[in-house]
């Protein structure tokens, strides 16, 4: 096979097959070389990638997985229903990445019950949580993709994917939003959105009981990609300083408000203030960079319970 000429989910196949054949399968090195056409040098290099690339992830189970104490310090100092703050002061990034990932998972677990419904977004930290979401037979549930489709490096982690894998371990229904984040016009927006395969998502994201998002930072901000940029306004543009971090594609101003962009008039994607009628509204973020925002997305009810880790959940309540 000539890795090189791969398409980016050609190659995404590819390695979630090496993978499995090196980690479940107990094959060597050199017999998927073999399988493959190519040499172990090749195989070992692209088992690096799966791991790099999160296609694969090794987990370490360590004891006393939880500060309990922490937690009951953060709902106290905020208005949160619940925290879960993991102990990583002994792992490496990679592995605290999964410890957060299991423990929203666990916690999400334990929320869905028969016939709940759980809008979903996108990105590597909620995909860990997505999963480790165990396979159950006895509570179906539908999953709603919460805002309109962004294209990532890794296709897995993609809203579409994350809510179809969440549908799939439940057994339950998956809603597509079956639009891009954001469109060029408002009033497009609003056309679009009462679409009819639109507006049945929408429908039934209103009868959410679950949310799960991340938090974007300040140096993600869809003010700053490339990606973006046909959708600003000089406007947007010159407000980019004041903008702290972004929520379900909506761009946050320093107080933790929808900031007054243009380009939050164009977000494919539920109202805010239908998403904070939502009871339980989990974020899953952590890392020093994102402690402002996270701040500001409880204190302003974005969220109403937080996954995170140690050193995250530290400078909070510094």
């Amino acid at each position: 096979m000539d890795f090189e000429r791969l398409t980016r989910q050609e190659r995404y196949d590819a390695l979630t097959e090496i993978a499995d054949m090196y980690y479940n399968q107990g094959k060597t090195q050199a017999e998927i070389a073999n399988h493959f056409s190519t040499n172990r040098f090749r195989i070992a290099k692209l088992l690096q990638d799966a791991r790099a690339e999160q296609v694969v992830e090794i987990r370490i189970n360590y004891a006393n997985q939880r500060n309990q104490s922490m937690e009951q310090e953060l709902t106290d100092r905020y208005p949160l229903s619940g925290a879960v703050v993991v102990n990583t002061q002994y792992s490496s990034y990679a592995d605290s990445c999964s410890q957060v990932g299991q423990a929203g998972a666990v916690l999400l677990h334990k929320l869905l019950t028969a016939g709940s419904v759980l809008g979903i977004t996108w990105g590597k930290t909620i995909q860990t949580v997505v999963n480790r979401l165990p396979q159950t037979f006895h509570t179906p549930i539908s999953v709603v993709q919460m805002a309109g489709h962004i294209s990532l490096a890794n296709p897995s982690a993609e809203s579409r994917e994350l809510a179809r894998t969440a549908a799939f371990a439940h057994f339950g229904n998956v809603y597509y939003l079956n639009a891009p984040l954001y469109v060029h016009d408002p009033s497009l927006r609003q056309g679009l959105l009462a679409e009819p395969d639109l507006y049945r998502t929408l429908c039934k994201a209103r009868e959410m009981n679950v949310f799960l998002t991340g938090i974007g930072s300040r140096s993600s901000l869809p003010l700053a990609s490339p990606a973006f940029r046909p959708y600003l306004s000089a406007r947007d543009l010159a407000a980019a300083d004041q903008c702290v971090g972004s929520i379900l594609g909506y761009v946050l101003d320093s107080s933790g408000q929808t900031a007054d962009l243009d380009l939050n008039q164009k977000v494919m994607a539920l109202p805010p203030d239908e998403l904070k009628a939502v009871p339980h509204r989990i974020a899953v973020a952590y890392g020093r960079h994102k402690v402002p925002v996270i701040r500001l997305a409880v204190t302003q009810g974005w969220v109403n319970e937080l996954v995170t880790d140690m050193d995250t959940a530290l400078m909070l309540l510094d």
